[in-house]
């Protein structure tokens, strides 16, 4: 197995287990109507969808020099950051509107999917660097926000979700990593690892916190 399977293998592990995690969040967000859930559940859907799209790119898109790159990476920010928005204190209002905010955003995301092909790519390590460690640092900052939850009210699921989301912050910047240092494949992959052992993790925290 050379390094683009391994990649991709692990890229279907990701795919398989967001989707997994969104489904199972629609699921409890349609007995609990937590606007938090619904977060997850639909940050969860597009990341999926961007790691659908990677897959695509690497394999029968190989040849048209489309960048998906830009999809994933943003889609993942932005996704991520609506999980940490939601994951704050406020009124029913706040996630009222936080809600409707979240979906403008993941339209106008998709939007961003249909006009990849027109987007220029770029191997400016300099510029992926800063897309890709992007969703480390929202990631870093859920899982500060459900440690103090945690500290506060010691409960399962926020201590798994702060774990997860640690995982998922150090895989993801483990993974950027490579377009840092020179050579550094091999940090792809233990980042890759750790961070779908955080996404499983926040799958156990939906079913069993």
């Amino acid at each position: 197995m050379n390094s683009k399977q391994i990649t991709d293998l692990l890229l279907v592990i990701q795919v398989t287990i967001t989707l997994l995690i969104s489904l199972r969040a629609f699921y409890l967000y349609t007995r609990t109507h937590s606007d938090a859930i619904f977060s997850v559940g639909l940050s969860m859907g597009v990341i999926a969808l961007g790691g659908i799209t990677g897959l695509l790119g690497d394999t029968l898109l190989a040849k048209s020099g489309i960048n998906t790159l830009w999809f994933r990476y943003i889609g993942q920010t932005v996704s991520y950051l609506f999980i940490f928005l939601t994951s704050l204190r406020g009124s029913e209002r706040y996630f009222r509107h936080l809600k409707q905010w979240h979906l403008i955003a993941s339209a106008l995301l998709l939007v961003l999917l249909f006009v990849t092909p027109l987007i220029p790519t770029s191997s400016n390590p300099i510029t992926l660097a800063i897309l890709s460690g992007s969703r480390s640092v929202v990631c870093f900052a859920i899982f500060l926000n459900y440690a103090m939850i945690f500290i506060v009210k010691e409960t399962r699921f926020s201590f798994l979700m702060s774990l997860a989301f640690l995982m998922i912050s150090f895989g993801i910047w483990l993974y950027t990593m490579k377009f840092i240092v020179p050579g550094s494949v091999s940090f792809d992959y233990v980042g890759d690892s750790i961070r779908i052992v955080g996404l499983v993790t926040l799958l156990i925290a939906l079913f069993i916190g």
